[in-house]
């Protein structure tokens, strides 16, 4: 047999690394496939991690989304229930004190608010028609007394006075026609700045504070209580509006 010549001698080694290198990148190709595969299975378990952490946090937000609910209905009926004892309490402000008044004699105090305040409110009732005749004092207030603060108020400010009435009737009547309110005399307002008396409900602090965050805003225009709920008219805007619960955010109330 003819034994090959020198060139197809080079061919065939060519020939053979290059089948060599094909078995090289084969088992290359292959290692990378089984890296692709387990780089693949741990993109999947991280993926159902993810999953499994995406159907945590959305039942977390879920459960703290009904604890806030909850949170705010308890909030509401207690302070409901709060509104609901000062139904028949107003609070009167700027009555400046005088001699004879102190923390044990309530009969003092009493008398003099019912003659300068609730007096005209109630002659001016019954000239209305709201009442049927003037109650007198101790049918009119059932308790009185001023909220005295920690720290002493600065002469022109006298602390405040609450004032429990007998029922609603009067208390209806009174705030109907609270304008009547008599004017601080001269030396009372010298007591209290010139300030006038002013008469108004009995809120809860969360009430009275979004009352006075109302008043303070730029979107109402008038703000007031009755029977415990608040009300505001806006700017420009005929009728009112009632506040349907005071812990909703100033922005959704304003709505």
């Amino acid at each position: 047999m003819a034994s090959a010549s020198p060139s197809d001698s080079a061919l065939l080694q060519q020939i053979w690394l290059k089948v060599k290198n094909l078995d090289a990148m084969e088992k290359k190709l292959d290692g990378l496939d089984s890296k692709f595969n387990e780089i693949s299975g741990k993109v999947t378990e991280l993926s159902n991690t993810v999953s499994a952490h995406a159907t945590s946090i959305a039942e977390i937000q879920a459960e703290l989304a009904k604890t806030k609910a909850d949170m705010k209905t308890l909030k509401t009926n207690q302070n409901s229930r709060e509104q609901r004892l000062r139904a028949t309490t107003v609070r009167l402000f700027n009555f400046p004190s005088f001699t004879g008044e102190s923390l044990d004699n309530f009969k003092a105090l009493a008398t003099k608010v019912y003659e300068r305040v609730l007096r005209p409110t109630l002659v001016a009732a019954k000239a209305a028609g709201d009442v049927g005749s003037v109650p007198q004092l101790q049918n009119v207030i059932e308790s009185c007394f001023r909220i005295y603060p920690q720290s002493p108020a600065p002469p022109s400010s006298p602390s405040p006075i609450i004032i429990c009435l007998v029922n609603n009737s009067v208390k209806s009547a009174v705030m109907k026609h609270r304008k009547h309110i008599q004017s601080p005399s001269d030396s009372e307002k010298e007591a209290t700045g010139g300030r006038r008396f002013i008469l108004v409900e009995d809120l809860t602090p969360e009430a009275h504070g979004l009352l006075k965050a109302l008043q303070q805003d730029d979107r109402t225009e008038k703000v007031w209580s009755f029977n415990g709920h608040i009300h505001f008219t806006k700017p420009g805007v005929q009728g009112y509006k009632k506040v349907k619960n005071i812990f909703d955010p100033l922005d959704t109330i304003l709505q």
